[in-house]
């Protein structure tokens, strides 16, 4: 059996879906050409797939993939179902796919299961394979499942840490830090960093995905502003091993490690840089490597949560003739899609790390815009749900609530706010006031599990920073005289109830 880091792919042929020619099946040659694509028609159009799938590791490191064969198969030439292990950037089997065991079947029996070790930690390890079982019908292998990942890598992990109690409200750079894979490893992190943003600098050829690593620093600058972050690289075999190795240390040597957000606003290309592409290709990729930074936290700390990060852009619907339509796509888009591709490779518990700023970032008095220029122009898109920000929190609650975006146990995912920071333009009063509303929003919201605050942004454009009034309300709203905070906000903002201006 070849080991899962030797496996080779040709990369434009694994795009291609269902069928392939003349595979060597366990030892018996049919075709000299192995890895010619002959069909392109999904598993639901052949009418041969399963959708009933399940894929998960005991503790002792014991796989179980089990399978309901739906709909008519094609008559097998040798009466053997197969089971293929592939790579996270392999969607077809060709002559090089790992089979990992076969076995005779039979049509009558729809149900059918293999048993295999994960090898945990050593270098052939599976834990970031996906499985699919096949047959051979004239001539041809056919996947009859979809290819799906082990759905619960927590159960693997030696040592988990508990979770700390938390507030509400936390502060980055106290709580919250950034981990920058630049190709070298760095200390352990320190305790109190319990939320990690791990970030790809693109210095680092084998972590940065080639369509990001032959453009950086010289983005397209017609479609894109310069990029500050770039795409992980799940596209070859290289890839798949640096991240999960860098993962499963920085997991490791993580002392208080908890939340781990994986990018910056990644339905943003210029915080997630790869060369242009079409959307869908986009979040396929960072997709695979999403899945296999989760399955290397997850399998050293079960206790983690791992969240996919994106900006307040929610339902623009821009199309390609819009300028902005290469720069960013809708944060509900994304999930939608990003939701679609995992659940079809194996649901796990990805949660939402969203960044609630006002709109426009730069001026903080939301609740009377008649002091911004175009200011209808943005109330109106915080109201229709073009835009998401603390006001409006229940467009994206609502959202995660809908059964088709329920976690694995049918409740719904965690959601983290990890980044607001509130202009000081409109002066300090102005500035304490829409904390205190940011923190309204949050505080009795059940969906939402904390807000991170930002008071060392600052740009032409946006300065977050606190004087000493605004400090003393930031740091009191949420202690023992929260009440007399919010009051006094209420009063100077004008309203009686935090429902006239929040929602």
């Amino acid at each position: 059996m070849r080991n899962f880091w030797g496996m080779k792919c040709n990369i434009v042929k694994c795009l291609m879906t269902c069928l392939v020619t003349g595979i060597l099946i366990g030892g018996m040659g049919v075709d000299t050409c192995a890895a010619e694509v002959v069909g392109t028609q999904s598993l639901e159009e052949k009418g041969i797939v399963s959708q009933n799938v399940s894929c998960t590791v005991e503790k002792d490191g014991t796989v179980t993939y089990t399978a309901v064969l739906n709909g008519m198969l094609p008559v097998s030439d040798d009466g053997m179902l197969y089971l293929f292990a592939l790579a996270p950037y392999e969607y077809a089997v060709t002559g090089d796919t790992d089979i990992i065991d076969s076995k005779p079947f039979s049509l009558s029996e729809t149900v059918q299961s293999f048993t295999f070790p994960v090898n945990f930690r050593q270098e052939d390890t599976r834990l970031y394979s996906k499985f699919a079982m096949g047959i051979k019908s004239g001539g041809v292998v056919y996947m009859v499942t979809e290819p799906t990942y082990i759905t619960n890598p927590e159960a693997l992990a030696w040592n988990t840490l508990m979770r700390q109690s938390r507030s509400k409200k936390s502060t980055q750079g106290e709580e919250f830090n950034n981990l920058y894979l630049d190709g070298t490893y760095g200390p352990e992190l320190a305790w109190k960093f319990k939320t990690v943003q791990v970030l790809n600098t693109g210095d680092y050829a084998p972590l940065t995905h080639p369509m990001a690593r032959a453009e950086a620093g010289l983005a397209d600058t017609e479609k894109i502003e310069q990029p500050m972050f770039y795409m992980f690289n799940a596209s070859d075999e290289e890839g798949v091993r640096a991240l999960a190795d860098y993962m499963e240390y920085y997991a490791a040597n993580s002392r208080g490690g908890e939340n781990w957000i994986l990018g910056n606003e990644v339905n943003t290309r210029r915080w997630n840089y790869m060369a242009w592409s079409d959307w869908d290709t986009y979040i396929r990729e960072y997709t695979q490597a999403f899945r296999v930074m989760y399955n290397a936290i997850m399998s050293t700390n079960a206790n983690a949560r791992v969240y996919v990060c994106l900006d307040q852009i929610w339902d623009r619907n821009l199309t390609p003739d819009d300028e902005e339509y290469y720069q960013y796509m809708d944060g509900k888009d994304f999930l939608e899609k990003f939701n679609a591709l995992i659940r079809q490779s194996g649901n796990i518990s990805w949660g939402v790390s969203q960044h609630p700023y006002t709109n426009p970032m730069g001026y903080a008095k939301f609740w009377d815009m008649s002091g911004c220029k175009n200011g209808r122009v943005y109330a109106a898109q915080v109201a229709s749900g073009q835009i998401v920000t603390f006001q409006n929190l229940s467009v994206l609650t609502d959202f995660m609530q809908r059964p088709d975006m329920l976690a694995p146990d049918g409740n719904v995912r965690h959601i983290i706010l990890s980044e607001i920071g509130i202009s000081n333009a409109q002066g300090s009063e102005v500035q304490a006031a829409a904390m205190c509303a940011s923190y309204a929003a949050v505080k009795d919201n059940p969906f939402i599990d904390e807000m991170m605050y930002l008071w060392s942004y600052s740009d032409p454009g946006m300065d977050s920073s606190l004087d000493t009034f605004a400090r003393s309300v930031y740091d009191g709203m949420d202690g023992i005289d929260s009440d007399s905070h919010m009051e006094w906000a209420k009063s100077y903002i004008g309203i009686s109830d935090w429902s006239e201006i929040i929602w």
